[in-house]
């Protein structure tokens, strides 16, 4: 017993350190195919921006991905000069373009004369069921064009999904999401963006969605007019609300409300009840688990 359990231990570190080489291959493949797209047109100062998720948010897993990059670049035979990130925010016109979230040909043109570089690296990525696509695009700051691009799936490792807020070895196949990427709630996942209403930006609107997974029938209460009713393994969504953050309460129907407390009809057992705070977030949707 002991012997299979050491090989069955063995085969899982393995597995690990196959997936770790090859995710931090699949990053080196793809700077070594953009630094040889920018030597050949002899652009060799560079600055690697934060890369996004297509909602154009920075995330630790962008920076833990634009770190690498960098690094690869830097060590790159090809003699590149990488201006460091983390001085960006000391340099208050960089700062003012970097605040804006979105760096087109214009922008692109004022922040090469600024950091005297000769491209902009930006990168976004998608999160699959089992791999992140990264897309990779440098900028010729002399005027704006996509002077090199590549694109790479890379798989998704566990600590790679530790960045992500998700557990990759879960089995849920609901990966395709609008993360913001940070460690979140275990009871809580992100949607697809696209599920939300276009004009949520303008808006300032999000969606937030509950799940009973209980054998209760539920009440669920963002706002004093705001509920929505579940019966059990049902899940039902608050559209188009503010993005801020709400005090939410759940309780079971049939009970009565007193302030935070619910007691039964004719029945001393307090059924179930629950009270917490989640955080609606502009243009994304994301679902709770009540359990």
């Amino acid at each position: 017993m002991k012997k299979a359990l050491s090989i069955f231990l063995f085969f899982l570190l393995i597995i690990h350190a196959i997936g770790q080489t090859t995710f931090e291959e699949s990053l080196n493949e793809i700077s070594k195919d953009i630094s040889a797209k920018l030597l050949n047109k002899n652009l060799r100062k560079v600055v690697v921006l934060y890369v996004t998720d297509l909602n154009k948010t920075q995330t630790t897993a962008g920076k833990y991905i634009a770190d690498i990059v960098s690094v690869n670049i830097v060590n790159d035979p090809g003699n590149f000069r990488v201006f460091d990130r983390e001085n960006l925010p000391e340099i208050v016109e960089a700062k003012k373009l970097m605040d804006e979230g979105y760096i087109d040909a214009n922008s692109a043109k004022e922040l090469g004369k600024i950091l005297a570089v000769d491209a902009i690296l930006i990168g976004n990525y998608t999160v699959f069921s089992s791999t992140l696509k990264l897309t990779m695009k440098a900028l010729d700051v002399e005027n704006g064009f996509v002077a090199a691009a590549s694109m790479k799936d890379l798989i998704l490792t566990t600590d790679l999904g530790i960045l992500l807020g998700i557990n990759v070895n879960s089995g849920n196949s609901n990966l395709n999401r609008g993360f913001n990427n940070q460690p979140i709630n275990s009871s809580e996942d992100y949607n697809n963006p696209g599920t939300v209403n276009p004009e949520c930006k303008e808006n300032n609107t999000g969606d937030y969605c509950f799940v009973n997974n209980t054998k209760y029938t539920l009440i669920v209460r963002l706002k004093r007019y705001t509920e929505l009713t579940l019966d059990p393994g049902q899940t039902q969504c608050f559209h188009n609300q503010q993005a801020r953050t709400y005090n939410y309460t759940i309780h079971e129907k049939g009970g009565v409300e007193y302030g935070q407390v619910y007691y039964s009809y004719g029945n001393a057992v307090k059924p179930f009840t629950r009270a917490g705070q989640i955080s609606i977030e502009q243009c994304k949707s994301k679902t709770f688990t009540i359990k």
